[in-house]
């Protein structure tokens, strides 16, 4: 799995000037429609801002081309839903999360293997027939620490970033977020991302 996870720190040089514009656009509650697994209530989300900083250094990481297909800034505070276990398969080929605020609470992202399957990714839907979905989706939103093994973890610090293979099952860290408000809380920019090569092709 360490193959598959990236951690890199000083991610992007125009950090404070994202972090400004994010905070400047402010945030709200979204409400997708995420299809078999997903939440369909979202706060403290931001899709303004400067992204084009972020996605900068994200492709100079991967050394080509990086295609987002959906990204995002996001606040989480203890008054907004629980964190779950999930996987970002469905949304692009990896994913970047780079971390924007700086907390004495340990935060981050932790990776988990389910006890039952041994799985530590999500598989494409097409291949779930030969798994037990059904327990492994309530698995997934129930966040049930005794149905997971947490098998690797990153801190989140100030201008860090995870880059990872979007199939594993990750959750963020606290499971409730951090802060009172939108200045002080666990802030972070996600991008889900394809490449040239990793581009589907169907």
């Amino acid at each position: 799995m360490r193959d598959s996870i990236r951690v890199i720190d000083d991610f992007c040089l125009e950090v404070d000037r994202v972090i400004a514009s994010v905070h400047n656009a402010g945030f709200g509650t979204w409400n997708p429609n995420k299809g078999e697994v997903g939440s369909s209530v979202y706060d403290g989300m931001g899709f303004w801002g400067d992204h084009a900083f972020l996605l900068r250094s994200l492709a100079i990481i991967e050394n080509t081309h990086v295609l987002p297909n959906s990204m995002f800034f996001r606040v989480t505070r203890p008054d907004m839903e629980r964190a779950y276990i999930h996987s970002d398969r469905e949304a692009g080929a990896r994913t970047c999360v780079a971390y924007l605020s700086e907390h004495a609470e340990r935060y981050g992202t932790a990776f988990y293997r389910h006890k039952a399957t041994g799985l530590a990714s999500m598989p494409a839907f097409a291949d779930m027939q030969s798994h037990d979905f059904d327990q492994l989706k309530a698995d997934m939103i129930s966040g049930d620490q005794s149905a997971w093994d947490q098998v690797g973890f990153v801190h989140g610090a100030k201008n860090r970033a995870v880059i990872f293979d979007a199939p594993l099952f990750h959750s963020r860290i606290p499971e409730y977020g951090i802060g009172t408000t939108d200045a002080d809380s666990r802030l972070v920019w996600a991008c889900h991302f394809y490449t040239p090569n990793t581009f589907p092709k169907e």
